[in-house]
């Protein structure tokens, strides 16, 4: 089942066996909040402009995770500057809960109790399937070594996965002839909205690294 960029984001940042994050929580944050962002301009509900977002259709759109976003912006005097709601996404915590909220929902994870000789720990999020973190990053890699032109949503996928910095873990194998096609298409097929996108996230993540350093 193909899932949503956020989720596939969410996917590609963890270890499936031992559910280990391979970014910060922060990042995890600015991305999925830019991907859910990303979403609602797929979903033609926001309008991108620059470095700021306008809704222009506030009608819900199918989508528990996406829709709670978009009633808040909405409900919220635009226009709304995307690195601050990136980082208001990756600090409160709320782009991390919708997502693994959708995921729940479609099976792909599930709360766990591990039980121990002393006693059961706390419930964890565990992957129903542990291959499944692979998928969204094998993917990519796929068609890039056939030299495919990728979907929109997994060139908006893949921008994200540089912009914070998760490449160095689930991209690191990709040959300098695959990573040239990579950019390649981020120039010749990627809308510039979503190339703006993440470039927002990157200044987003430079921030929050900036508050918790001071």
């Amino acid at each position: 089942m193909k899932l949503a960029p956020a989720d596939d984001f969410y996917l590609a940042a963890h270890d499936g066996i031992g559910g280990r994050l391979l970014i910060t929580a922060e990042l995890l944050g600015a991305g999925l909040g830019a991907a859910l962002l990303g979403e609602l301009m797929f979903w033609r509900r926001l309008q991108p402009d620059g470095d700021m977002v306008h809704v222009i259709d506030p009608r819900p759109t199918g989508d528990r995770a996406t829709l709670v976003l978009l009633e808040r912006l909405a409900a919220t005097p635009g226009p709304h500057a995307l690195r601050r709601w990136i980082a208001h996404l990756a600090t409160s915590g709320m782009a991390v809960d919708l997502v693994e909220k959708r995921l729940i929902a479609a099976g792909a994870i599930r709360w766990e109790a591990k039980r121990r000789l002393l006693g059961s720990h706390p419930p964890q999020l565990v992957f129903a399937d542990p291959k499944s973190t692979g998928e969204p990053t094998t993917r990519i890699r796929t068609h890039l070594s056939y030299n495919e032109t990728l979907e929109t949503a997994d060139l908006m996928l893949a921008t994200l996965i540089i912009a914070t910095g998760l490449d160095a873990y689930v991209l690191d194998n990709c040959n300098p002839r695959d990573r040239a096609r990579l950019f390649d298409q981020f120039r010749r097929h990627l809308p510039r909205a979503l190339g703006d996108l993440a470039g927002q996230v990157k200044e987003a993540a430079e921030d929050l690294a900036a508050t918790r350093i001071a």
